[in-house]
């Protein structure tokens, strides 16, 4: 946009995030557009003027302040001050009758549920005993593996990237079919769908190390991805054997295997009040693992049956909040390897708007249980409502785009007004896509589920917001005057 054409009534952004640092310290940013202006001295200063801005012409804002003409191009440069009547400054989306219609994705993740069941008992186990098959029979079979990955590949444009995660359940109980589905797809589905790239990817609790795990791994480069809730006392207490018994030294064991063939490892640990006093300990064991990425991410509040889990797991969100920006800022961990804060570093690119805080509305996350039912999240799986196709149907959209559309920020009644919205997505949407069975005993968990979806992201994007500031400071200092690195790629933890 032309700043000299510009002639309307100007107002401040109802997007404007203002944050306040020491004495004098102030980070403005309009989180429609997310580009941060920070103020090193003058906070009173930009203050004033802002107030006086609301309702002048640029010229009569100019005449009121006319020792202020660089300020004034630079808080209309950073979308602070907008051209009311004008500005674009909510995000327009189609009706839903339009999202309907087929859309060709670049990239999917089809999370492959090889089997339900699992040989661990963790206390705030996600697969619920109504909606999953927790029997060890429950073992998806090679025609549905491959019928399934062939619909993926459907529905992929031309030269798009499709991910087969192996996910369950615990996964390494049905190995054998992973290989299996590694086989078809590099022996078949690969010539059949050229231009296609297709790689693999296993999430699993590593109790269980197969003799060529590694060497397929190796192979085949796929990514792996273990839960470590902290060193042996806390793990072996949030995730024992199903019917009792230790679990940590097993997966240890079969992690520093993989390191030490050069295979990297990224651990996650579910946080609850079991750990939350330990986050710092946690982030160590990880690093002294040798894991490649660490993720520390707070339990959620119900399981797929949609019922809350015990009131007295919640990890307090002060505490959360407080160990998450000591790991963080104690540098332990590169800011990339780490998330949250890795994946809110995204949020932080000029024009990243988030709409929802996931992809699962959008369709590129499929979750297929053995049968060939398929779900968009791995926390509604079960759950009619939510089921948008099945083995040898064409997929259903419509319950994806009821979701998409009301998830929307500007659709939710508690972000719809909320300056930080665009930058934060709305959190994890499961307490708005599954209703509760108990709702009438819910508001703790209504309210733990607010707080580490609004508190969080907003502690998590303020850190982050501080630093590229101070970085930025520091290379004028230095006389470079350069930016922050580019954000990493997309690295996506539930």
């Amino acid at each position: 946009m032309e700043q000299s054409s510009f002639s309307g009534i100007l107002n401040v952004t109802q997007n404007l995030i203002a944050l306040e640092r020491g004495g004098d310290e102030l980070l403005l940013v309009n989180s429609f557009y997310m580009l941060p202006l920070y103020v090193a001295r003058g906070r009173e200063r930009v203050g004033r003027l802002l107030d006086g801005a609301r309702g002048l012409t640029l010229e009569g804002l100019k005449s009121a302040f006319p020792q202020d003409a660089a300020l004034i191009a630079l808080l209309r440069d950073h979308r602070i001050l907008v051209d009311s009547s004008t500005e674009k400054e909510r995000y327009e989306f189609p009706e839903i009758q339009a999202v309907t219609t087929c859309r060709p994705r670049e990239r999917i993740t089809v999370y492959l549920l090889l089997t339900e069941a699992c040989n661990l008992g963790c206390i705030y186990c996600l697969n619920g005993a109504e909606t999953y098959i927790k029997s060890t029979h429950s073992k998806m079979s090679r025609d549905v593996a491959l019928r399934s990955i062939t619909a993926c590949l459907d529905e992929l444009s031309p030269g798009g990237h499709l991910e087969v995660a192996f996910f369950g359940g615990e996964p390494l109980l049905n190995w054998p079919l992973a290989k299996e589905i590694i086989s078809g797809c590099e022996n078949g589905l690969k010539q059949k769908y050229e231009g296609i790239k297709i790689t693999y990817h296993i999430t699993s609790n590593l109790t269980i190390c197969p003799p060529d795990l590694l060497e397929l791994i190796k192979r085949h480069s796929i990514t792996v991805m273990s839960d470590v809730d902290g060193p042996d006392d806390i793990h072996n207490r949030c995730r024992p054997y199903l019917h009792g018994g230790p679990s940590h030294a097993r997966t240890a064991e079969t992690i520093r295997r993989l390191v030490d063939a050069g295979i990297p490892v990224a651990l996650r640990a579910t946080i609850t009040s079991a750990n939350h006093d330990r986050i710092p300990d946690i982030a160590a064991e990880h690093k002294a693992l040798g894991a490649s990425n660490c993720a520390l991410v707070p339990v959620s509040p119900l399981n797929s049956d949609r019922n809350y889990l015990p009131r007295d797991l919640f990890p307090d969100p002060e505490k959360l909040i407080a160990g998450l920006v000591e790991v963080y800022r104690s540098g332990l961990w590169d800011k990339q390897k780490l998330f949250p804060f890795n994946q809110y570093l995204l949020k932080l690119r000029p024009g990243a708007r988030q709409i929802t805080a996931c992809a699962a509305p959008s369709g590129t996350t499929p979750v297929v249980r053995v049968n060939g039912d398929i779900y968009p999240c791995i926390y509604v799986v079960g759950q009619e409502k939510y089921r948008f196709g099945t083995l040898g149907s064409k997929w259903d959209r419509r319950p994806l785009d009821r979701a998409l559309v009301s998830l929307h920020v500007d659709n939710v009644a508690k972000c719809s007004r909320c300056a930080w919205r665009y930058a934060c997505g709305g959190g994890c949407p499961i307490m708005s896509l599954a209703p509760m069975k108990e709702s009438e005993k819910s508001a703790w968990a209504v309210e733990y589920g607010h707080r580490i979806n609004c508190d969080l992201t907003k502690a998590i994007l303020e850190e982050l917001l501080w630093d590229v500031a101070d970085q930025v400071m520091a290379g004028i200092a230095d006389g470079h005057g350069t930016l922050p690195e580019e954000a990493p790629d997309r690295t996506n933890f539930c």
